[in-house]
């Protein structure tokens, strides 16, 4: 089963957070090769926790989260897929209060002068250019993706020497 972590309202660290089940709905992932921690590490990653306070909450070692994070694929995998769930979930949130926004701002150029605003809103539609997540979510192309940069490694220095 996979488990994902939630920061309990009110609480001022990844350590006071609860493991749980997915809800409804959640995006699912081959992640029956990940421990519960693993899986709970991930989801404190993907949430903006640090290697050390994740690896600190699922108590293992900080080496061990930060092993997992270059050197696991199924783990970066996982850890890719939430963070796309999350970016996907607050980009939709996002969406969802353009209407009142728009209202709002509509109602506020009616009455001032409104170019600094509308320059803000035009630069906001395309979400200050941060792009979406894009690491890949499938570990065997993960997997993949590391041999053939290892290949193109070995290749380069062959030719150094040649």
């Amino acid at each position: 089963m996979f488990h994902f972590c939630i920061m309990r309202a009110g609480a001022k660290n990844f350590a006071e957070t609860r493991i749980s089940a997915p809800p409804e709905g959640r995006m699912t992932t081959k992640t029956d090769t990940l421990t519960p921690q693993q899986a709970a590490a991930a989801d404190l990653l993907a949430f903006g926790a640090t290697v050390t306070d994740a690896a600190e909450t699922v108590k293992v070692s900080r080496q061990t989260v930060s092993e997992w994070l270059h050197h696991n694929a199924a783990f970066q995998a996982a850890l890719h897929a939430r963070q796309r769930e999350l970016w996907q979930g607050n980009a939709e949130r996002l969406r969802s209060l353009v209407p009142k926004a728009l209202d709002t701002l509509e109602r506020w150029l009616a009455s001032h002068n409104g170019l600094t605003a509308a320059v803000h809103v035009l630069k906001a539609a395309g979400l200050y250019g941060l792009p979406a997540p894009d690491g890949s979510i499938d570990a065997a192309e993960i997997e993949t993706e590391r041999e053939i940069a290892a290949s193109d490694l070995s290749v380069k220095r062959l030719d150094s020497w040649g």
